[in-house]
């Protein structure tokens, strides 16, 4: 059965040059996985400049989930300080084909 993880991320400290030269393998690697992707996007700082990622992906469990969420081009280049990846249910205005 494919569940929901909810996926946290933060960047390291002056790591927004690592974030922007691996966007473009990174946009590409989701694109490549839109199959386990729900929805995704950075976590700003009052400048809003990204400073780290929400993810919400499917999978079969949680060892699915994490080994997707490394091979993210982001992970691969060093940028995460921390990562969490977490089981969640969506229940508030969960679209129709999610349920």
């Amino acid at each position: 059965m494919t569940m929901m993880f909810a996926v946290t991320a933060f960047d390291k400290n002056d790591h927004l040059e690592t974030r922007l030269a691996t966007r473009p393998a990174h946009l590409q690697f989701w694109e490549d996985n839109a199959a386990s992707m729900v929805l995704a996007g950075p976590f700003l700082d009052a400048e809003g400049k990204a400073t780290g990622s929400l993810m919400i992906v499917k999978a079969e469990n949680q060892a699915a989930a994490e080994a997707l969420v490394a091979s993210d081009p982001y992970a691969e280049a060093g940028l995460f300080e921390s990562v969490v990846v977490r089981p969640w249910n969506w229940v508030i205005n969960r679209p129709d084909h999610l349920k």
